[in-house]
């Protein structure tokens, strides 16, 4: 299921989430909110070039975000992360390709998982958040195997 590309209002979007208005801080909500895919930090460096952001920033940036929940950090293997802006209204997971390391979002949420990740704890009594990955062959590769 391919995502929805909609520009958002990422000034808006900043100052919901008491963040102060930069350039990069606009241009990666945008990049990232009409990505159809979620996105490497080599891509994002690449998009918001014009800005003239250095690594450390946008990273500082990416995981503020993370922390307001406004992105959301996919690990596609041990050395990989790609990021996506969160749909509030539609909760995504994701499929990974583990040849080609592809990553598909699905609007796929088991309900009250986190209900019961609790109540199979003894150290925690409360979750903000869950990622699930499923991991498998996409089609291309299968068909470059055979």
């Amino acid at each position: 299921m391919k995502k929805q590309l909609q520009p958002i209002d990422a000034e808006a979007l900043l100052q919901e989430h008491g963040f102060k208005k930069t350039p990069l801080r606009i241009m990666l909500l945008e990049v990232l909110s009409l990505s159809p895919i979620p996105l490497a930090v080599k891509t994002l460096q690449r998009k918001t070039k014009k800005v003239g952001a250095d690594p450390s920033t946008m990273y500082r940036a990416l995981n503020a975000f993370i922390e307001a929940e406004i992105v959301q950090a996919i690990t596609v293997d041990k050395t990989k992360v790609l990021y996506e802006l969160v749909q509030t209204k539609n909760h995504m997971h994701h499929i990974v390709c583990d040849s080609c390391n592809t990553v598909e979002s699905i609007p796929f949420c088991v309900k009250n998982i986190d209900q019961q990740a609790i109540n199979m704890s003894r150290l925690f009594k409360k979750i903000y958040s869950h990622q699930l990955a499923f991991v498998g062959t996409c089609r291309k590769c299968l068909r470059t195997v055979r």
